[in-house]
């Protein structure tokens, strides 16, 4: 009230005195019961609580006030499901194969694969990696075809040559 000009103020010294920086980017201090709340293109409002706290509930009300409002979260997009890993290994299904003939061994395998594909037809984008193994190729043989037969819809490549070797095939659900 008592200084041409204005400012800023940028923090409390105590109970009775405020820091203020003016134009100049100088900061001096001065008393609260001084001070007077401005708003831009507005009157001067005068404080009649002219404490410490009635002068930065003042404050508090002006930044609420200046503060923009949010803008809503940018919609992210959809993540694309992790990949599926299958292995179709006969050790990693059944925990003994005694007394089992390579076809019997073989309709296992297949009948997890095409679980798997049952499970996931649904899931557009779902990738699935089928670890076959290299062996004479007799399981990757008949996945594929299946693949072709019922799944015609589905790309098939080979997997990550870095991940799983020659033994693998990844299939993308479309």
């Amino acid at each position: 009230m008592n200084a041409v000009g204005g400012g800023i103020v940028k923090r409390f010294k105590n109970k009775d005195v405020v820091w203020v920086e003016e134009e100049d980017g100088f900061e001096t201090p001065a008393l609260i019961r001084e001070c007077i709340v401005i708003e831009p293109d507005k009157k001067p409002v005068k404080l009649p609580d002219k404490s410490a706290s009635g002068l930065q509930e003042a404050m508090t009300q002006k930044v609420k006030a200046d503060v923009s409002p949010r803008q809503p979260a940018p919609v992210k997009k959809e993540k694309t499901p992790p990949i599926v890993e299958v292995d179709l290994h006969i050790q990693q299904l059944l925990d003994s194969t005694v007394g089992m003939s390579n076809t019997d061994m073989l309709n296992v395998q297949l009948n997890k694969f095409r679980q798997t594909m049952e499970e996931n037809k649904n899931k557009k984008g779902q990738k699935i990696v089928f670890i076959h193994g290299k062996g004479e190729g007799v399981l990757r043989n008949a996945v594929l075809s299946e693949l072709k037969l019922k799944y015609k819809n589905c790309p098939v490549q080979d997997a990550s040559f870095k991940e799983y070797g020659f033994g693998a095939t990844m299939v993308t659900v479309k």
